[in-house]
């Protein structure tokens, strides 16, 4: 039985870590009478969450930077897009 839940481990902090961002937000929002809800600015407000494979890697030549790939974070990001203001989709 231990196994099993050390094996889903990752997913309940990720839900942990998005609950917790949403908080500090909203916090912040009420401590600074602006509206950031869960991202700071007018982007999307809202977190879509995936589980799966990906590719990452640095690329760029003259500015790199770290990036991640795949249909994984296709469907995550396609989640976040379509998901209600405000909400954590999963």
């Amino acid at each position: 039985a231990l196994a099993e839940r050390e094996r889903w481990q990752h997913l309940a902090d990720l839900a942990d870590f998005a609950l917790a961002m949403k908080v500090t937000l909203m916090n912040i929002n009420y401590q600074s009478f602006n509206n950031f809800m869960l991202r700071i600015g007018k982007a999307a407000r809202r977190i879509g969450m995936n589980k799966g494979a990906v590719l990452a890697g640095v690329i760029g030549a003259r500015k790199p930077h770290y990036d991640i790939w795949g249909n994984t974070v296709n469907v995550a990001s396609r989640m976040e897009s379509t998901g209600v203001m405000g909400n954590i989709q999963v």
